[in-house]
């Protein structure tokens, strides 16, 4: 029985974990490019206007974005230097959670006990199925109408409403950690 509460304790802490767990992130740059020369930025508005999110993400998005872009010295101006792309792909996600306790026809059969008993109990299963979304942030150069940095969070659960705001705000804030490039 004290195995069974360890186990089961570990299983709660390993759902908190893999819960609160971040974006994979990643990011690409232009090597030629000196990412010294820019110090200003707005928004790519032909960007904004494909942007298939929801009216109050969209405003989250941009707020967060903007509020990173000002930590790392960037004003917001009419004609800037670099532009901000925002781009939101989304795709159905499956989870199934199994706790594993099969274990052939001997074993425990919750309420039964301990005993034979082929093809009864079993372990506990659920699917959880969501929408996943992948943010991209990219930087583009309206001299040269080119890409110069491309940065992406994967993992995003868009069908979950809790800490909404918060979660945002930390993804374009992860996302944006890796610029300037090194």
């Amino acid at each position: 029985m004290k195995r069974m509460k360890q186990l089961g304790g570990f299983l709660v802490i390993a759902i908190l974990l893999a819960a609160c767990s971040s974006l994979r992130v990643a990011s690409d740059f232009d090597r030629e490019v000196n990412f010294n020369n820019y110090k200003t930025y707005n928004f790519y508005q032909k960007g904004l206007e494909k942007l298939e999110v929801n009216g109050i993400d969209k405003k989250r998005m941009i707020a967060a974005v903007d509020s990173e872009m000002q930590a790392k010295g960037f004003t917001k101006v009419e004609k800037p230097d670099i532009l901000v792309n925002l781009v939101v792909m989304k795709r159905e996600r499956t989870d199934i959670y199994d706790n594993g306790f099969y274990g052939g026809p001997w074993g425990w059969r919750g309420g039964w006990g301990w005993g034979w008993a082929p093809f009864w109990g079993g372990g506990l299963r659920s699917v959880d199925r969501y929408q996943e979304g992948l943010f991209i942030i990219d930087f583009l150069d309206p001299k040269t109408k080119m890409h110069v940095w491309h940065g992406r969070g994967d993992g995003f659960n868009l069908d979950s409403f809790k800490n909404r705001e918060e979660r945002i705000n930390t993804g374009v804030k992860e996302i944006l950690a890796q610029y300037p490039p090194n």
